[in-house]
C-alpha cells in the first residue's frame, strides 16, 4: 500500500554552499531523497519493523511524497523492494537522525530478509548533525519538532507523540480501524516535509544571505570551524566578538565562548598578539576567568616568553579558583600543574650560570 502526493516547493533547489561546506557533488545534492520511517519500536534491534517508510524527491518544480505502509509482515519484501528502487536513483539521501536510526535498521531489516542484491549506499546528509552544530548555543535540544517550531516557525497542531506511535500499529493489526493509523500518517508525511524545508534554509543560512541572530551566527562559526573552514570561522567569530560589545550583546556566557574560540584560531594561524588582546579581555572581564586564564597562560609561555606573566595569571586564576562556589577539578589540576612547571622554568632561568676562572 501506498500514498503518494505532488506538494510545491519553489526555488528550494540552490545547493553551493551546502556542497561547499559538507563537501557533497553539488549535482548529487540537488537529487535528494528524504527519508523517515516509522517502526514497531524505537529502540531498534534485530525485532523491530519499519511499518512505514516516508520518501520525497524534487520533481517537475516541486516535492513528490510516497509513504509506504506495511499493512502485513509477509509484505515487507515488497516494501523493502519498492524503497530500493528510489535509493538507487537517489544522490544524496537525507535523513534527520538516519544515520544512526533509520538507515541502519533497514539495513538490517535487508539482510534478515536475505533481500540480494543489497541497496547501494549513496551518500548521507543526517541534518541533525548540522542542527547540533548550528542551533545548540540557543536551544534546550534538537529534536525535529523543536528545530521546527524555534527555527522554520513551523508548530503543529494535534500531533501524535511518536512514542505512541508503535502501539497505534498493533492496535491496527488487531482492529483494523483506520482511524488509528491516520494521525501516524500526518506524523510521517510532516517529519519528511520538514527535512525538505530544513535543508532549503541551512542552505540560505551558511551562504550568508540571511541575517541571523547572534546565536545562531555562533553556532555557524561553529559549524565552519568543524569543517576546517578556518578563515570562515575566524571571520565570524571576530564580528562577534566586536559585536558583544555594542547595544545587541550576544549573552554573557556566549561572549566567552566566542572570545576563546577567536584566541585559539587565532593563535593556531600565528597571529597571537590578537588572541593575547581577546584573552586578556576574556581574563580582564572574568568572562569563562579560568579557560581564558588556561589559554592566556600558553601563550604568554610559548610565543610572548613572558614567563613572569604567565606565572602571574595562574596564581591569580588559583586563587580565584579557590574561593569559587562550584570548584573544577579539571581546572584545578591543570592550573596546579602549570604552576608547578612555571616555577621550575623560573628557577632554573635565576639560577647563577657557573664559569670555570683561570
Amino acid at each position: 500500500m501506498a500514498r503518494r502526493e505532488w506538494l510545491a516547493d519553489e526555488g528550494a533547489c540552490q545547493v553551493a554552499a551546502l556542497a561547499t561546506c559538507l563537501g557533497f557533488a553539488p549535482d548529487n545534492l540537488q537529487r535528494p531523497l528524504f527519508l523517515d520511517t516509522e517502526t514497531t519500536g524505537l529502540s531498534g534491534g534485530t525485532g523491530t519493523v519499519a511499518f512505514l517508510i516516508g520518501l520525497a524527491w524534487r520533481e517537475g518544480g516541486g516535492l513528490r511524497l510516497v509513504q509506504f505502509f506495511l499493512s502485513d509482515f509477509n509484505q515487507e519484501d515488497a516494501l523493502l523492494w519498492a524503497v530500493g528502487q528510489y535509493v538507487q536513483q537517489a544522490g544524496v539521501l537525507v535523513s534527520y537522525n538516519g544515520r544512526t536510526f533509520d538507515w541502519p535498521l533497514l539495513q538490517t531489516r535487508l539482510v534478515m530478509r536475505r533481500i540480494a542484491p543489497s541497496w547501494p549506499s549513496p551518500p548521507h546528509l543526517d541534518l541533525l548533525t548540522l542542527a547540533r552544530r548550528i542551533f545548540k548555543p540557543r536551544l534546550p535540544d534538537c529534536a525535529l519538532q523543536t528545530i521546527e517550531q524555534a527555527v522554520l516557525d513551523l508548530h503543529r497542531t494535534e500531533d501524535l507523540p511518536g512514542t505512541l506511535i508503535p502501539s497505534r500499529y498493533f492496535a491496527w493489526l488487531r482492529h483494523g480501524d483506520e482511524r488509528l493509523l491516520e494521525p501516524v500518517f500526518v506524523h510521517n508525511r510532516q517529519d519528511v516535509l520538514s527535512m525538505a524545508l530544513l535543508l532549503a534554509r541551512f542552505e540560505s543560512m551558511l551562504d550568508g544571505s540571511e541575517e541571523l541572530e547572534p546565536l545562531d551566527r555562533f553556532g555557524r562559526a561553529r559549524f565552519f570551524e568543524s569543517r576546517g573552514m578556518t578563515s570562515q570561522a575566524v571571520e565570524e567569530y571576530r564580528r562577534l566578538w566586536r559585536q558583544s560589545r555594542g547595544a545587541r550583546a550576544v549573552p554573557f556566557t556566549a561572549r566567552g565562548a566566542i572570545g576563546l574560540r577567536l584566541a585559539r584560531l587565532l593563535r593556531r594561524r600565528g597571529m597571537w598578539m590578537e588572541a593575547r588582546e581577546v584573552l586578556e579581555e576574556c581574563w580582564q572581564t572574568q568572562v569563562f576567568p579560568y579557560p581564558a586564564a588556561i589559554e592566556l597562560a600558553k601563550l604568554l609561555e610559548h610565543q610572548a616568553r613572558d614567563l613572569d606573566g604567565a606565572r602571574r595569571v595562574v596564581g591569580d586564576a588559583l586563587r580565584l579558583l579557590a574561593i569559587a562556589v562550584v570548584p573544577n577539578p579539571q581546572w584545578q589540576a591543570d592550573l596546579e600543574q602549570r604552576v608547578r612547571r612555571l616555577d621550575r622554568r623560573l628557577d632554573t632561568r635565576a639560577r647563577p650560570v657557573l664559569g670555570l676562572t683561570g
